[in-house]
Order: structure tokens, then C-alpha cells, then sequence
């Protein structure tokens, strides 16, 4: 690849490239095994026009995703850094649909689709959670200390379970206080990650429709802060993007 960056937005690591044509799962999978890095994900950008560009997002295993809010961040930083659109205000094409993304130096502002969920819970192993989509899939389940949950095994006994067969991410989270939310995320086809942009979507959607937090709230990953707000009916998220 050339003009490739390793590239972190609040945790969640990739690589970035621009698009050159279709890539085939193993050649994904050869990217990752040699990375200088442990990354989350492959992306390769596509330019389309001076204000747009494409999202081609594929996880560390070599399979597609319908969404990787963290991933869109990274390639509207990219593509705004390498010229490949001409204002700081782009649209990512993404599976789920066009975003906007406005980037102002290392911060970038992504105006998100809006999560689904159910409000009826699931109970595995003995837990409760919630059902949630934003084009992904995630299960959504309250702890008492995000730090001492033991998320890898309980997120075998959700893909194990009935409900949920063609895998889903797990966010665990423990509110703090109205504004300010803890988390951490097993998303399938990687395994535990530092963050989780549709993860934070989903969380932020739920927790504020419930009356559960207020509006603006942060949600820590191990990683970083995320920001989410609604303006009107419209759902941001931002956060910081660096270059590894």
C-alpha cells in the first residue's frame, strides 16, 4: 500500500489507505498479521468529489461491517489531511447510508444515524440487556463496576445464546453520574476493543430515551471520551482522531 496511515480514533486502531480496488478477506487478514500495530480494522478511502468520499471498512478478521463510526472518523481526518476533498465538511459514503463529518483539527464531528432498540430486555446467563441497532447490531447491559466484569466469557454465553445468530457487538456500561457514562465493548469479528463509535450511538440513544442520562453526555472507553448530543432530532458523536 502506498500513503498509508496508522490511525486511532479514541482507541479503536486502523489502517488507512486509499482505495485502489476490491481486496479479498486474505489479503486483509496479511495486512493485519503484519501490522506494526494491533489493529481493529482495514480502511480504504475512496474519493468520489471535491466534498465526498467512500468508507470501504473491513474488520481485523477480513469481514465487512455495516458500520464503524470510529472508522468514519478516521477517513474524514484522512481524507481532509490528504487532500482527497477540499473542505473540512465532507460526506463519508458508509454501508448504512451518507454521513457528514466535520473535522477542525484533531477533533472530528460525525452527524450519526439514529439507533433502534427494543424496549423489551433479553436475559442471558442470568443478565439482563437490551437490543439495539444502528445498522450493527449490539447488546446492550448494565453492570455494577465496568472494570471487574468479566466481559470476554459473558460475551461467549450472548453468541452462544439464541438471539443473537449472526453475532452482535456487547457493550457493558455503568453510569456515573447524568452526564457521564462508563463502558467498555467485545464487538464480533474482533474481539475486545478500546472504543466503540455505534456501540456509543446506541448506548448514548437508549440511556438519554429512557431518561436515564441528559443531554450532552460523555461515554468513557478504555480508550477515551466520546461526545454525543442531539440537536433538534439530528444525533452527533465526536471525539479525537490521531495518527499513530
Amino acid at each position: 500500500m502506498s500513503n498509508f496511515a496508522y490511525m486511532s480514533g479514541t482507541g479503536n486502531d486502523f489502517i488507512v489507505s486509499p482505495y485502489t480496488g476490491p481486496t479479498s478477506e486474505i489479503q486483509i487478514i496479511s495486512l493485519v498479521a503484519d501490522s506494526d500495530y494491533e489493529v481493529d480494522g482495514v480502511i480504504f478511502v475512496e474519493s468520489i468529489d471535491d466534498s465526498t468520499v467512500k468508507m470501504h471498512y473491513f474488520n481485523s478478521d477480513g469481514t465487512a461491517a455495516e458500520l464503524c463510526v470510529n472508522g468514519v472518523r478516521c477517513t474524514a481526518k484522512y481524507a481532509y489531511d490528504n487532500e482527497l476533498v477540499t473542505a473540512h465538511k465532507m460526506t463519508v459514503v458508509a454501508p448504512v447510508g451518507n454521513l457528514t463529518a466535520v473535522v477542525e483539527d484533531s477533533v472530528v464531528t460525525v452527524n450519526a444515524p439514529l439507533p433502534t432498540y427494543s424496549s423489551e430486555s433479553i436475559l442471558i446467563d442470568n443478565i439482563d440487556g437490551i437490543k439495539s441497532q444502528v445498522g450493527n447490531p449490539h447488546f446492550l447491559v448494565s453492570v455494577e463496576n465496568v472494570e471487574n466484569f468479566d466481559l470476554a466469557t459473558f460475551y461467549n454465553k450472548v453468541n452462544e445464546s439464541e438471539h443473537f445468530s449472526e453475532g452482535v457487538n456487547v457493550e457493558i456500561y455503568e453510569v456515573v453520574s447524568e452526564n457521564f457514562v462508563k463502558t467498555r465493548v467485545f464487538e464480533r469479528g474482533v474481539g475486545e476493543t478500546d472504543a466503540c463509535g455505534s456501540g456509543a450511538l446506541c448506548l448514548f440513544n437508549y440511556l438519554y430515551s429512557e431518561k436515564i442520562v441528559h443531554n450532552p453526555t460523555t461515554i468513557l472507553f478504555p480508550g477515551g471520551e466520546l461526545d454525543l448530543e442531539f440537536k433538534d432530532t439530528n444525533l452527533y458523536i465526536s471525539g479525537i482522531v490521531t495518527y499513530l
